[in-house]
């Protein structure tokens, strides 16, 4: 997985909660990091305009863990991603 999208991600999630980065793992899910579903929103608000990308509504309610975020993202920034996200 790409350091720099792991990275933000963590960010991401710590900034919102205001908790330490080091409290965030790929295998935390959103439960373990008390977020409830606004939480979840602010989250993909914010990993949207940062990475310049689009995650359905669907999508974003199947992710269980930080991993799954990460991994659905490296899937839209990569160029067979880019095709997927233009024909939604």
């Amino acid at each position: 997985m790409s350091h720099e999208i792991t990275r933000t991600v963590i960010a991401s999630i710590a900034k919102l909660k205001r908790i330490s980065p080091e409290l965030v793992r790929l295998d935390s899910t959103f439960e373990e990091l008390d977020m409830d579903s606004l939480d979840g929103l602010d989250l993909f608000f914010e990993l949207e305009e940062v990475f310049d990308l689009s995650i359905s509504d669907e999508k974003a309610r199947s992710f269980r863990t930080v991993g799954h975020i990460v991994e659905e993202i490296e899937k839209l920034l990569s160029p067979a991603g880019d095709a997927c996200q233009s024909a939604e």
